[in-house]
């Protein structure tokens, strides 16, 4: 269905429907890096200060640090025997200072952040500025050289995206902010199961399968994607044909009365 709309479109038609998931796409983009850029501020810092300076702050007070007056953001614990304290100032950002920062869902020892949101949605305005630029220049066009090297650049820009960036940002987030590592146990296996033995499964386990069957996915739905790609080159397909309806609303068998 969606082949036969593409082949069915004519030259401007593409063009204008192409470039126009180019423009949308290039604003998602836009839009994506700019709050995976605010929302990786942290909302608060940790600074340490001169104890004498500490000692008597609270939560709200106003600290001059590097020269810049700052917020605190939570009353200090002071120890009277150490020359210098830790401090949690709030960290402000000008003008965007509203955009979420820190954690979207968070536990005792891991956090989703809001800057992964602007991952995901930089990924889906790289992937309609992928498409637009195909769907304008390369569908429905004779393959030249010239054509066959854009083809090929956008092919491995994807490549790239599906199997570098997205499984490289994958480890970064499970490795960092959510901690799926080694140390961290997610579940135990029944013991019956392992022969009474104390087994179990860790989040860095679970990292890498999720990995694993990510990039084996992303690979199996490339080979099928590009089998698809191939048949545009051959005949159009044909349309279903309609189903004969008697009066009553059932549909008419060939030889019947």
């Amino acid at each position: 269905m969606v082949q036969r709309m593409l082949r069915q479109m004519s030259g401007t038609q593409r063009a204008l429907a192409g470039w126009g998931l180019f423009i949308v796409g290039l604003f998602t983009l836009v839009l994506g890096i700019w709050f995976n850029h605010y929302a990786n501020f942290p909302s608060v810092e940790t600074v340490t200060i001169a104890t004498d300076s500490a000692t008597g702050l609270g939560a709200g007070d106003s600290v001059t640090y590097n020269r810049e007056a700052r917020t605190v953001a939570a009353t200090p614990v002071i120890n009277p025997d150490l020359p210098q304290t830790p401090v949690d100032l709030e960290v402000r950002v000008d003008y965007f200072g509203w955009v979420p920062r820190d954690c979207m869902i968070s536990g005792g020892d891991w956090c989703l952040p809001w800057f992964a949101l602007g991952h995901l949605v930089a990924f889906g305005g790289s992937q309609l500025m992928l498409l637009g630029v195909a769907v304008a220049v390369l569908l429905g066009r004779r393959m030249t050289w010239s054509l066959a090297a854009l083809a090929a650049f956008l092919a491995m820009t994807e490549l790239v995206l599906l199997l570098g960036n997205v499984a490289s940002e994958w480890l970064n987030l499970a490795q960092g902010p959510l901690n799926w590592t080694e140390q961290n146990d997610a579940f135990t296996i029944w013991a019956p199961l392992v022969l009474g033995n104390n087994v179990g499964i860790s989040w860095g386990a679970i990292k890498d399968f999720v990995s694993i069957n990510y990039n084996m996915g992303a690979l199996t739905f490339i080979i099928l994607f590009a089998r698809w790609i191939q048949s545009f080159g051959g005949p159009m397909p044909q349309a279903r044909a309609a189903e004969a309806v008697s009066p009553y609303g059932r549909p008419l068998v060939k030889g019947a009365e």
